[in-house]
Formats: C-alpha cells, structure tokens, sequence
C-alpha cells in the first residue's frame, strides 16, 4: 500500500531477490511505462491484426461505431492512433518533469511523487493516453513538426555522448595523475584504432559490394563516396599537429571510433532504401521503349512485333535486376518482414539504453545535480520532508535501499524530459517521419525517411566530433581536453571535499 498508493518505492513480491535501489526500481517501472506505450503503438500499425479483429471478432463494426472509433474502429488505427498514443506519452512525462524541478532527495514530496504513487500515476497514465485520443486531427500536422524536433534533438544528445565517450576513454587510458601521458595506454589506444580502421574499411569495401553496381544504384556511391571522405577527412584533421593546441586531448583513437560508427550508420541508411517499386519499374520500361520506335511512326499505327515485345520483356527483367542489386538479394521468404520486425526490436532497444544513459549521464550535458546537506534543503519553500524512509518490507518482499535519501543519483526532471524526447522519437520512427501515411509495420525502416535521418545523423556525427577537436568545451558543462587528476582542495569552511575531474 505504501509502494502503491504512498510515496514509498517498489520492490518484487519475492524474498530470495537481491536488494534493489530505490533509483534502480524507480527508472525500471518507467521503462515499462515506455515499453507498454510502444507495443500498443506498434499494434496500432499492424495490419494483420486490424484484419484479424474484422473477420474473427463478431460485430466487430457494430462495437467500434458504438464506442465513436470510427469504421472497423478507424480512429484506433494508422499513423493517427500513433500520434495520439504518444502524445498522452508525452503529456505524461511533461507533467512529471514539471512536478520533480529542482528535486535534490527522495526525501522530498515530489521525491515521492516520482518514486511512489504508482497505482495513481497508473490511472494517471492511462488517462493521459486516453484524452489524447480526442485531439482533433488537424493538429497532427503541427504535432508532426514537434515530434521532428524532438526526434532529432534525442538523436543529437546522443551523438554528443558517444563523442563525449570517446574522448573520456582517451583521456583515461593515455592521462595519469601526474599529468603526464602513459606510454601503455598510448600503445593501447593505437591497437583499438588499428582494430575500428580494418574494420571500417572492410565496411566500405563490402557497402560497395552489395549496394551498388558498375552501372547503375548511383546514389548509393555518392552516400557511400561522402562518407567514406568525411571519414578521410575527420582522420586527417585529427592527426594535424597544430589541433592539439586547441584539444590536446586528440588522439587516432576517437577519430577510428567515429569513422566505424559513421561507416555502421551508412549500412543501417543503405539497408533502410525499400525495394524497387514494380509498377514503376514497367512504366519507366515502356517510356524507354517507346523513345526508341521510329518517331516517324506512331505507336498506335504499329504492326505488332514479336521480337519488339522480347526485347521489351529483356529490358524490363534487366531493369528489374538492376533495381534489386542496389541491396542484396533476400536469401529466404519473408526476409522483409522478418528484418522489419527485427529493426523494431533493435530500435526499441537503442531508445530505451538510450534515455537510461542520458538521463544517468546528464552532468556531461549541462545538468547538474546539488549535493546540499539534508538539513539545508528543507528551509525553502513548501519542501516538506516525507518521513520514515525506512525499508517496507521487512515481513517479506525485495527489499529497498533507499540510495537517493540524501542525494538524487539522477535528475529527475531531465528524466522525465528524456523520456518525452525517446516518445517522440519512437512516434517519428514508427510513422517514417515526414511520410506518415506510408507507414505499415510489415515495411518497418523500408522508407526514404529513414535513409535520410540516419544519413543525417552520420553527417551530425562528424561535425560534433570536428567541432569537439578546435572547441574542448562544446559539451555543456565539459571540457574534452586532456586534464590531469586534480588534487583534494579544501572550500572555504575547511572541509576537505574532492572536486570531480571533467573529464
């Protein structure tokens, strides 16, 4: 009853579990908050399922214009329903992010709100979900730009933390306390970048392989071509001895980071161009034909001519080939649809690890969290203490180790602001961003739209990491320079405090 309806937080029903941290439950039961939303929305765009509803379930219509769903329950389907369905996502983790501003302890009433209260933000959540299903329709245009914006900026912080990572783990292998640089982790560095390097260029050499051809699929060689030159290029400008005076904290090691995942970030883009369309295959077939008749005739005054039509058929299988060698070939019966379904649980993955290291790893964006005594933090406004933080469940159940008692170990209205960027997000790649209507969940990252944000971000990519060699402090709150291991310093009232490194 505490973990449900009071501001205590939760634990498993069994005894034998391991102790779990209050941060640890607290971000796990959102996590599923956003896993639930997902499978729904994803349901939302099948549409085997839509079918299956039609023919099995018995008055299925009848039921859907009762309720006001529309036909065959309409409203509840297609790239709308998504929208709807993740703007109460939205709606949710705004309100949450508003009510945990400037929350420093579990301690606090909000602490609580955030940690606590499930059963209620369970109503809350699916109340949410369900007044988002009466915005009216004309305003998914607008909410379409908004999920843009937030989609890419989700993207952006992430390419900034993987750069941000890079550095870091130069700077850990190369830098001692001394300030100085270690000779083993130089060697080290040089061993991996040798590693990610062969890597990358086995990459390009096999993107040329299957995704293009001598004559045709040029616009895999120019996304291919660029890429593979931004890489030259980022390569180059690292080894240039003068960039050191700006970072020197540079080393071949981020470069050979960057290039494999700029070079993985052109396959996903290449493997995300959906499949030639045949109709249009047969209509660009009969233009070519047709320019090719003698213009004296017309074609509609044309005797037949078998070797006419064979030659037609040639260049139309011919064309077919061409079309389909700019990807490999499927190598068994519904390989698109099963890698659809694939790259949707890859995705989902990526945007759950995602939001859970941002939001852990907010400092190295700009967010900091203060470490004020417990004492200090009551005397501001209406910030009253909950009392008895002690562990619920002596008499049986996981027990709790209230770890964010005396200090949060995240920022919880960053948090909950990472997730309404992860919503946003997981919508925009559901509905194929700026394409929604095309959106079906058997062709799931088959689509232009995808191609282009992950060429995108490829691009985004270079120019963080380029802009982090001349500018060390572009991350906010961070310094990507080499520093060394700073010394115990003593504030001002004479106690000894260790002040964490930037790096």
């Amino acid at each position: 009853m505490r973990c449900w309806c009071g501001p205590a937080s939760c634990g498993l029903c069994c005894r034998c579990l391991p102790q779990i941290n209050e941060s640890t439950g607290t971000r796990f039961m959102y996590t599923l908050f956003l896993v639930i939303g997902f499978v729904v929305a994803s349901l939302m765009l099948s549409p085997q399922l839509e079918q299956a509803f039609i023919d099995n379930v018995p008055g299925f219509n009848e039921t859907c214009v009762q309720l006001m769903a529309g036909e065959n329950c309409s409203k509840l389907t297609g790239y709308k329903a998504v929208y709807r369905l993740c703007l109460g996502m939205v709606a949710f983790h705004f309100v949450l992010c508003l009510l945990t501003i400037c929350v420093d302890s579990s301690s606090y009433c909000r602490g609580g709100i955030h940690n606590g209260y499930w059963f209620w933000k369970i109503l809350f959540f699916i109340g949410c979900l369900v007044a988002s299903f009466f915005m009216p329709h004309t305003y998914r245009l607008y909410w379409m730009y908004v999920g843009m914006v937030g989609g890419v900026i989700f993207i952006i912080f992430q390419l900034i933390l993987l750069v941000d990572f890079c550095h870091s783990w130069h700077a850990k292998w190369v830098g001692t306390k001394s300030g100085h640089k270690s000779t083993c982790g130089r060697c080290g560095t040089l061993l991996f970048a040798v590693i990610f390097y062969l890597a990358s260029v086995a990459a390009a050499f096999l993107l040329f392989w299957n995704y293009t051809t001598w004559e045709g699929c040029l616009h895999n060689k120019i996304f291919i071509g660029v890429n593979t030159s931004l890489c030259i290029i980022l390569s180059a400008i690292t080894i240039v001895p003068g960039v050191a005076r700006f970072n020197p904290n540079t080393g071949i090691l981020q470069a050979s980071v960057i290039t494999f995942y700029v070079m993985y970030l052109t396959w996903t883009a290449l493997s995300s161009e959906p499949p030639e369309d045949i109709v249009e295959l047969e209509n660009t077939v009969k233009v070519f034909y047709s320019k090719q008749v003698d213009k004296k005739k017309s074609v509609k005054d044309m005797p037949i001519n078998m070797d006419g039509l064979d030659d037609m058929r040639n260049i139309h299988s011919l064309s077919i080939t061409n079309g389909t060698q700019c990807r490999p070939m499927p190598t068994f019966d519904h390989m698109e649809m099963i890698s659809a379904y694939a790259g949707l649980l890859i995705m989902l993955v990526v945007a759950i690890y995602s939001s859970l290291q941002t939001s852990i790893a907010s400092h190295r964006l700009g967010v900091r969290r203060t470490r004020a005594a417990v004492s200090e933090r009551y005397e501001c406004c209406c910030c009253c203490r909950v009392t008895g933080k002690t562990n619920h469940s002596e008499k049986g159940g996981q027990r709790v180790n209230y770890n964010e008692a005396e200090a949060t170990t995240y920022n919880y209205a960053f948090f909950h602001f990472v997730f309404c960027l992860a919503s946003l997000y997981v919508m925009m790649q559901l509905t194929n961003w700026y394409r929604p209507e095309e959106s079906d969940l058997n062709t799931f990252g088959l689509n232009w739209a995808a191609v282009w944000v992950k060429m995108g971000s490829s691009w985004a990519c270079v120019v963080i990491y380029i802009l982090t060699l001349f500018r060390p402090k572009f991350c906010p709150g961070r310094d990507l320079a080499f520093r060394r291991n700073e010394e115990i310093q003593v504030d001002g009232e004479g106690d000894a405090m260790r002040r964490e490194t930037t790096i």
